[in-house]
């Protein structure tokens, strides 16, 4: 099954239906944008420079989408040479989830990295203007070929999501699920206790962390469902497991994953 990603100007109504007013809306909306970025001109999200769009710089762009070489087909683990063939990982033991893919890779070790300063910018700096570019690079480098009955973003406990003020896997999975035409459904899965940020902890400490920390909601059902679980990093992949073998549990019928950035 194929992914269907209509132009924008095939899933938007034309400006003549939109009526004079709309369409004059829309040019004062563009004009207010065009004169802002004169008077106060972006600066890049990943080295601060100005830049002649809100994002990346083309330098740190280049390094944010830089391509890559193999991947395991089932984790999409990066490899440094080719062909495509499963991990030894997802040899010894396969995961919940059917798929998992990331759109940009960086190093744990570079916290300098562009891609890694706009997530750090995001989720810890509450820097929310960060999400756009970020949710750009999802559209670029999304796979397109599977077609799903809805998006759910990993959730946060509700502690953290106070002390944060928002959960930026929403940010990243509304925008997503709009562009494929998938219920978006924040509140399908729900963290029921709090834990230690995986951050801290090491590989075997991330997956006892998180055993058990989540449940689906109990007015909604997976059941026979094509889902795509979003999150922001994949660095094990402990949080995601939990996630799709939660819903696995319940009856869904496949669990992808897709997150913004690989860090390795």
């Amino acid at each position: 099954m194929r992914l269907r990603l209509e132009p924008a100007s095939a899933r938007q109504p034309t400006t003549h239906s939109l009526g004079p007013s709309c369409s004059r809306r829309r040019r004062v909306r563009t004009f207010t944008e065009h004169a802002l970025r004169l008077l106060y001109p972006p600066s890049c999200r990943g080295c601060g420079s100005r830049c002649r769009r809100p994002g990346f710089c083309e330098p740190c762009r280049e390094l944010v989408l830089a391509a890559f070489e193999a991947i395991c087909p089932r984790c999409g683990r990066p490899f440094p040479s080719r062909p495509d063939h499963l991990c030894g990982r997802c040899l010894a033991r396969s995961p919940a989830f059917d798929r998992a893919r990331s759109c940009a890779v960086y190093a744990r070790s570079a916290s300098d990295a562009p891609l890694a300063r706009a997530l750090h910018g995001l989720k810890y700096l509450g820097d929310v203007s960060c999400a756009r570019p970020l949710t750009r690079i999802l559209f670029e480098r999304a796979p397109h070929d599977r077609t799903y009955d809805a998006v759910l973003p990993v959730p946060l406990h509700i502690d953290r999501l106070r002390w944060r003020g928002f959960n930026q896997a929403i940010l990243l999975a509304r925008p997503l699920a709009r562009r494929l035409r998938a219920e978006l459904r924040v509140d399908g899965l729900v963290r029921v206790r709090p834990t230690t940020p995986q951050i801290e902890l090491g590989v075997r400490e991330r997956q006892s962390n998180i055993r058990g920390a989540f449940a689906v909601a109990r007015d909604w059902s997976p059941r026979d469902l094509r889902l795509l679980l979003v999150d922001d990093v994949f660095t094990t992949g402990a949080t995601v497991e939990e996630c799709s073998r939660t819903l696995r549990r319940a009856g869904a019928a496949s669990v992808d994953v897709l997150t913004l950035a690989r860090a390795l």
